[in-house]
Parts: C-alpha cells; sequence; structure tokens
C-alpha cells in the first residue's frame, strides 16, 4: 500500500492555504457588506452599529471588527456594495441589449428596476448619501460611482445627440437619476418604478431632442428591456457573491 504523504513547508502547499484563507476572508467581508447594508435598511444610519451588523450576520462583534476597523469602514464596505449591485444589474440587461437604444435603455433599468428601487432601499441609500460629505472613503466610491454612471450614459448617448452635447446631456441625465432617488427616499410614499421610468423618458427625449421615428425606437427598446428585466434582475442580487 502506498501512502500519501504531505509535505507542510511545501511552499506551493502555503501558497494554496494562503489562497483559501484570502476566499475565506473574502466571501466573509462579502457576507458582513450585506449585513450591513440590511442593518442601514432597518435601523437607519445612526442606528446602525457594529453589534447590530454581528447579529444579522450570526457572529460578534470581535469578528466584525476583524474585518473592518470601524464603522467607517464599514460604510465605505456598504457603499461598494450597493454600487455593485448597480453594476451587476447593468451587466445582465447588457447581455441582451442588441441596440444603442436598448442598451441605453439597460442603463435606466438597472438604476430603476424593483429589486433596488423600493422603499427600504432608497431611504438607506439617502441615509449613507448623507454620510458623504463627512467621510473622504465614501466620497472616493460615490465619486466613482457618478463617473462610471456618467460614462455609460455619454457611451450611448453618443449615438444620439452631438458629441458636443454627450457630456451635458449624461450630467443631466444623471442629475436626474440621482434626484428622483432622493426623492423616493425623503418620503415615506412607495417608489413607482414605471413613473421613475417615465420622467426619465421625458426628460431624455427633449435633452437629445428625439424626432417622432427615434422615440418609436427608444419605446420598442425600453418595452424590451422591460421584459428582459423582469427576468434577468432578482432580489438575488443582494446575497452575499
Amino acid at each position: 500500500m502506498v501512502g500519501l504523504s504531505l509535505n507542510l513547508e511545501d511552499p506551493n502547499l502555503c501558497d494554496i492555504q494562503k489562497m483559501q484563507a484570502r476566499s475565506i476572508r473574502s466571501i466573509r467581508r462579502s457576507e458582513l457588506s450585506q449585513a450591513a447594508f440590511e442593518a442601514v435598511i432597518r435601523y437607519g444610519l445612526r442606528g446602525t452599529t457594529l453589534e447590530k451588523v454581528g447579529e444579522i450576520a450570526g457572529v460578534s462583534k470581535g469578528v466584525v471588527l476583524h474585518h473592518f476597523k470601524d464603522k467607517s469602514a464599514l460604510l465605505e464596505a456598504v457603499f461598494r456594495r450597493s454600487n455593485s449591485v448597480l453594476s451587476m444589474s447593468l451587466l445582465r440587461l447588457y447581455r441582451h441589449a442588441e441596440t444603442p437604444y436598448e442598451r441605453f435603455w439597460a442603463i435606466a433599468y438597472a438604476n430603476f428596476s424593483e429589486t433596488i428601487y423600493n422603499r427600504e432601499v432608497c431611504q438607506a441609500w439617502v441615509s449613507l448619501l448623507a454620510e458623504v460629505p463627512h467621510n473622504t472613503m465614501c466620497q472616493r466610491v460615490q465619486a466613482a460611482n457618478n463617473a462610471r454612471i456618467k460614462s455609460n450614459l455619454s457611451h450611448e448617448l453618443k449615438h444620439f445627440v452631438t458629441k458636443k452635447k454627450v457630456p451635458e446631456v449624461a450630467n443631466l441625465l444623471g442629475i436626474l437619476i440621482d434626484g428622483i432617488w432622493v426623492r423616493a427616499g425623503l418620503f415615506s410614499i412607495t417608489p413607482d418604478c414605471e413613473k421613475a421610468l417615465d420622467e426619465f423618458e421625458f426628460s431624455a427625449l427633449y435633452l437629445m431632442e428625439a424626432s417622432s421615428e427615434q422615440q418609436k425606437f427608444h419605446k420598442a427598446a425600453r418595452k424590451k428591456i422591460k421584459t428582459i428585466a423582469e427576468i434577468a434582475l432578482s432580489p438575488e442580487l443582494f446575497k452575499p457573491t
């Protein structure tokens, strides 16, 4: 019988162990980021504590502190988590978008699908947004998110407006998206996804100075992406990855 022995000092084995440890840490950080996001939804930003995050995640406060040195670092992770959900939503829709019109509406639905555009998430986002002026890490994350949205919009808008107008229209639509989210987060009414998309469509077509024919293409693209979003986007996006 041939025995199998392991050399614990083997550098290759050490590398594997280090990779496994990093993987476990990454998974745990993702779980804690998700738990922190849920805590903000349940208790608001002020009511979110490391203890409550630990309770939701099923771990002690010490475990939370092991991965995040303080509440500020945890909030940064929450920002990154919420922004990554937007990115995942957009990527899922992009896979099925075949024209500039459809890709443009994929951006819209990624921001206003029922998966994320609901009362709890909007209120949590507004709470987090209020922290941005006081937290440099959150400022960096939010600045990167704003730049990404503007870049995505600009990439598709070049098909609909002149090169000179692209930055202006992209900036205004980005502000519109933020404004709709802030309004939804500040009031107790249930956000209406279709109403938000109607407002986005009205403003976008106006800023594009879209012709009657272009408006027809936009409406057809919106209809297709809506159907795809109902299938491709689900609450599963909010689960740790």
